[in-house]
């Protein structure tokens, strides 16, 4: 009998693979495709300047969602640093007094 629960993984997959080589070429892939929409327009092609918005609305929240996230991470990753800075501040003002 199949079981209707999907498989939980430990880890979002594909989340923690994404670099910031993959955003840009991410942000030239919507540029591309913002360039074929205006020349689509231009041309009068009706039919394949929709496709192309449709990959454009797709790309775009992507690009966005992966954006954040690297931000987050940059955010958490000097908050992390700030507390070491801390840390370290502390230790060495207690050896001082206790010399």
């Amino acid at each position: 009998m199949a079981t209707n629960n999907p498989t939980k993984l430990p880890y979002k997959p594909a989340a923690w693979m994404v670099q910031e080589e993959d955003l840009q070429a991410l942000e030239d892939l919507l540029h591309e495709m913002q360039g074929r929409v205006d020349k689509c327009y231009q041309d009068g092609h009706v039919y394949l300047m929709s496709v192309y918005v449709r990959l454009v609305a797709l790309v775009s929240p992507e690009i966005d969602r992966i954006e954040r996230r690297f931000k987050r991470e940059n955010l958490a990753a000097m908050r992390k640093q700030e507390k070491q800075l801390k840390q370290e501040a502390k230790t060495a003002a207690d050896d001082q007094h206790t010399l």
